[in-house]
């Protein structure tokens, strides 16, 4: 299994200028289990700092273009973003969404449910989205 890469190293990786913006957007979805949106993702950032909205959104915007978030739209239309780095420590790698109030769980271990082939095709990556009801809007 790989391990994950320091912040400043993937922004070095794909070329980007490292900046505290985009190394604390990178370390928040790194300790994240789950994709996080983009209010979810300022509630983290560190206290007693001045955080620009507009200037986290460069920076998953940044992140984004240079393929390192895999992001997803909720049913109720936001946008959720998770590392590409941390799926590829699982092969299949899938998401549940409640329909309700957007919230958005990863769901791992699903390789012993996916065929290796498939209609003669070798699998390689799939991404599977389930759709639902929350614990707490049931």
């Amino acid at each position: 299994m790989s391990s994950i890469q320091a912040p400043v190293e993937i922004l070095k990786g794909v070329g980007l200028k490292i900046t505290k913006n985009r190394e604390q957007v990178i370390s928040i979805l790194q300790d994240s289990d789950r994709p996080l949106n983009h209010q979810e993702i300022m509630e983290k950032l560190p206290k007693g700092q001045s955080w620009d909205r507009v200037t986290i959104y460069r920076a998953l915007a940044d992140l984004e273009e240079k393929k390192i978030l895999n992001t997803m739209l909720s049913g109720d239309r936001v946008t959720y973003f998770e590392l590409k780095e941390k799926l590829s420590l699982h092969n299949h790698h899938g998401h549940i969404i409640c329909d309700n109030c957007g919230l958005i769980e990863c769901v791992d271990d699903l390789d012993n449910h996916i065929p290796k082939t498939l209609n003669g095709f070798k699998i390689q990556t799939m991404e599977v989205t389930f759709h639902g009801q929350c614990k707490s809007c049931q």
